[in-house]
């Protein structure tokens, strides 16, 4: 009978009483598969509620990463968006330094000027075919970054080109350029015999004959200075149109202007006269640069 069992012996502590345990060979195989199964299983389930929990650890990163990208790319839609206000002010720009230089529509402001890189819209092409959002935004990143820096150049480029050609057309519209009066020059600028002392001297004007009331037109935009009754050049207006540059009109009949007016080219401000010393009605006219007497016949164009 013995075969059929196996004995198991339990001892307790020294005062406990040992314990005989007699289980048959076929319950104990069955336990013993039964335990092998049991941990077979347990470990299973184990193994796969480690892999569910990679997954879930992977998707959740996944996850993070996919709204890290969503943020970048609404980031950088929306630095495109800067981008395409700043072509627009570059636009602007571009209209300005054509109406200031005078320049024909289509011909362009910078020819010799290196352009390239994507545009905005190029991007926006990008971001409908392009699979990789990793590679997508670096290189949306590299894009702009490049797109910037060119418009910022080209910015601070086309506000220093306006600025120059703001000053030429400032001084061109500050220099005298036209006839201030409507007559014959009856004396040049230069050494001449004095009609009333006989001597030689230097005639730091012009003088343009014409009938008493003829108009007398500033030759250029500019701020008149002064006003005054001379001895010899009678009613006197200077003119002051910067950049050092003044003009001088002597024998005036009358004054349509004041002092600290501004006068733009071709306006009317006084009529040819023959007050102070003066053998007959015409104008003197002068131009001085920095103070000095220069030919006004230089500065008359037209």
């Amino acid at each position: 009978m013995d075969k059929e069992y196996i004995n198991i012996l339990i001892f307790g502590h020294k005062n406990s009483p040992s314990r005989h345990l007699k289980i048959r060979k076929k319950t104990f195989k069955i336990i013993l598969y039964f335990s092998g199964f049991l941990l077979l299983s347990l470990t299973f389930f184990f193994c796969d509620y480690i892999q569910v929990k990679k997954k879930a650890y992977e998707v959740a990163r996944l996850r993070q990463e996919t709204e890290t990208q969503k943020s970048q790319l609404h980031f950088f839609s929306s630095r495109i968006e800067d981008l395409e206000k700043q072509i627009s002010k570059l636009k602007e720009f571009d209209k300005r330094i054509r109406i200031i230089a005078n320049l024909e529509k289509g011909q362009e402001v910078f020819p010799f000027m290196g352009m390239g890189g994507p545009s905005p819209s190029d991007i926006r092409d990008k971001l409908r075919l392009e699979k990789d959002e990793k590679g997508l935004i670096q290189q949306m990143r590299v894009d702009i970054e490049r797109l910037e820096s060119e418009a910022t150049t080209r910015e601070e480029s086309l506000s220093e080109l306006e600025k120059l050609l703001q000053t030429k057309r400032d001084m061109l519209a500050h220099t005298p350029s036209i006839w201030p009066a409507h007559g014959w020059v009856t004396s040049g600028f230069g050494f001449r015999t004095n009609p009333f002392t006989g001597l030689t001297q230097m005639h730091e004007g012009i003088d343009i004959s014409n009938q008493i009331g003829t108009p007398v037109m500033a030759p250029a935009n500019g701020i008149v200075s002064d006003i005054q009754n001379d001895f010899v050049y009678g009613k006197l207006i200077l003119i002051s149109h910067g950049f050092g540059m003044t003009t001088r009109y002597g024998h005036l009949n009358k004054v349509f202007v004041k002092v600290g007016q501004k006068v733009k080219r071709g306006e009317k401000i006084a009529e040819i006269g023959m007050s102070g010393k003066t053998t007959g009605p015409h104008l003197h006219y002068e131009v001085r640069l920095n103070g000095i007497p220069v030919n006004p016949m230089r500065y008359i164009l037209n």
